[in-house]
């Protein structure tokens, strides 16, 4: 199922382009993942497990924190330098599969937008470097506050 969700990721970044609809991404998204859950474990014995869409295609744009999948009259269109966050997942008889992606619609981005992308992606790494069993949450807010100084 995670092989879905990876498709259906990779589907999502491609159809992310300038001009594109929110709305119209979202849905095209969400019907791939169904035709290909269908497709998925579809012999006899098995067409009785639940599948289906475990969180809707999301796309957040700029300051929109997330969870965003416009109906068609509240969808905005894409513009070059928008800071995307593609969000989806599915699901086989309850066991589900999530995944996520960041991108910038154009590939670049410049001033503030640069900088404060930057500065999330070397926070994520400087807060994975000192995860680790045993450790504390202060230290990895400590390794982030180092990032952000």
């Amino acid at each position: 199922m995670n092989f879905i969700c990876i498709a259906a990721l990779a589907q999502a970044i491609t159809l992310c382009v300038e001009g594109a609809d929110v709305s119209t991404v979202c849905g095209t998204v969400d019907s791939f993942i169904e035709a290909e859950l269908l497709k998925t474990f579809s012999n006899k014995k098995s067409k009785k497990l639940e599948r289906g869409i475990a969180f809707p295609t999301c796309l957040s744009v700029n300051e929109i924190c997330g969870h965003y999948s416009p109906c068609a009259d509240e969808s905005t269109k894409l513009a070059t330098e928008d800071l995307v966050k593609i969000e989806l997942g599915a699901h086989i008889d309850g066991y589900t599969a999530n995944v996520a992606h960041t991108l910038i619609i154009g590939g670049k981005a410049k001033d503030k937008k640069a900088a404060v992308t930057l500065a999330a992606w070397d926070a994520y790494t400087a807060a994975t470097k000192v995860i680790k069993s045993g450790g504390f949450n202060h230290e990895v807010t400590a390794a982030i506050g180092k990032v952000c100084e």
